[in-house]
């Protein structure tokens, strides 16, 4: 009975597939090609409708159940496609900017079915800077990011922009532009990468089932770091000592971009030495100075810096040398200890065999000293 009262239900009130996922809130270039999602239960177009609504006028439809892509002449077949695979979602080719607006999909046969937003905004972007691989410190750099786009058409939605570096963001008015930049000076540590991104701020209002997500985010560029040339500032030789030694090893690190040339000679004898890293000669005497020069030509300016060394005394034994002299007299003293040891020990030993044989000398009639003597012979033996 309860099936039969369903059955007439369903007959007389229609039974439709409900939309389970609706086109959503998107951010696009211009050129490229974008997929608005309408799955219903059935996955199919059966009773679906497209629509779309430009601003404020009235929504055009694009497809109808039944009849297929409407308003051609608006929404060509070239670029304007509806697929019944998996759902019915409209395929949109070659973005143009006037392709933006507040798209819908709903139920075609049942008015009090839900209807499902979304906004899509399509963009013309372009990100430029005057920082070039030629920038010194102190020249004024600036990075630009814009993105061209069709306001009248996603009112009240609005698109923001925002970028790595900047404090602010700017937002979309009535203009079809909006602009961000972000420059200044430029300093010896670099021009710092720049992100520029969009984000639509969705309508939070009207309709009720408007994708109202304002997290669809559209990187737009991004403008590399660039390093920024400086003269040569300053000249470290020897860890910031005027002084060396003979035999001491001397490295020189000059500051300054494009990398210095660097050079140390011996005032002395004219020796050119390398200025990264050299050793004192042998044969320097104290008094003896090295004159360390650097060089780079930033904007066509070259710019020096010079060290003095002066040599004041002859180079300390290193320390792993000591180290081993001492090790060596310690293992030698051990050495010694122990042979000397083993010799007093036979020494002692020696010394009571002595005095032993003294305390008990042996029987002189006991031992006869020479070689043993032949047998006597027998006289009654005959001798051949």
């Amino acid at each position: 009975m309860l099936f039969l009262i369903l059955l007439i239900s369903g007959l007389l009130l229609g039974v439709y597939s409900d939309i389970t996922t609706g086109p959503s809130n998107t951010i696009a270039r211009v050129g490229t090609t974008v997929m608005l999602p309408c799955v219903t239960d059935s996955k199919t177009c059966s009773d679906v409708d497209w629509t779309k609504q430009e601003g404020i006028q009235s929504s055009v439809a694009i497809f109808r159940s039944g009849s297929g892509m409407l308003n051609r002449d608006k929404y060509p077949s070239e670029r304007y496609n509806v697929s019944s695979v998996d759902g019915c979602n409209l395929t949109i080719r070659d973005l143009k900017l006037n392709d933006s607006g507040l798209f819908s999909c709903s139920e075609a046969k049942d008015s009090n079915a839900m209807t499902r937003y979304g906004t899509l905004v399509v963009v013309e972007y372009d990100c430029k800077t005057n920082a070039g691989d030629d920038i010194a410190e102190g020249d004024v750099y600036n990075n630009t990011c814009s993105a061209k786009f069709n306001p009248s058409f996603i009112k009240p939605s609005k698109i923001e922009m925002s970028g790595s570096g900047v404090d602010s963001s700017v937002q979309s008015a009535d203009a079809d532009t909006v602009v961000l930049s972000y420059g200044g000076k430029a300093a010896r540590s670099g021009v710092p990468k720049f992100d520029c991104a969009l984000t639509l701020l969705a309508d939070q209002r009207s309709p009720p089932t408007h994708d109202k997500n304002s997290h669809s985010l559209l990187p737009l560029c991004t403008l590399p770091s660039r390093k920024v040339m400086f003269p040569v500032s300053e000249m470290n030789c020897n860890s910031g000592k005027k002084e060396v030694q003979i035999s001491e090893t001397v490295q020189c690190s000059p500051d300054g971009y494009p990398t210095p040339t660097c050079e140390c000679k011996s005032d002395k004898t004219g020796e050119t030495l390398n200025c990264s890293k050299f050793t004192v000669p042998a044969t320097a005497s104290i008094g003896d100075t090295y004159t360390c020069t650097a060089s780079n030509t930033v904007s066509g300016k070259q710019s020096t810096s010079t060290v003095l060394l002066t040599v004041t005394a002859e180079s300390p034994a290193p320390v792993g040398m000591i180290v081993g002299i001492v090790v060596g007299v310690f293992a030698v003293a051990i050495i010694a200890g122990v042979v000397g040891y083993f010799l007093f020990k036979k020494y002692k030993l020696g010394k009571r065999d002595i005095k032993n044989d003294a305390a008990h000398p042996l029987n002189s009639t006991s031992v006869e000293s020479g070689p043993p003597k032949p047998p006597r012979a027998n006289s009654n033996q005959r001798i051949n």
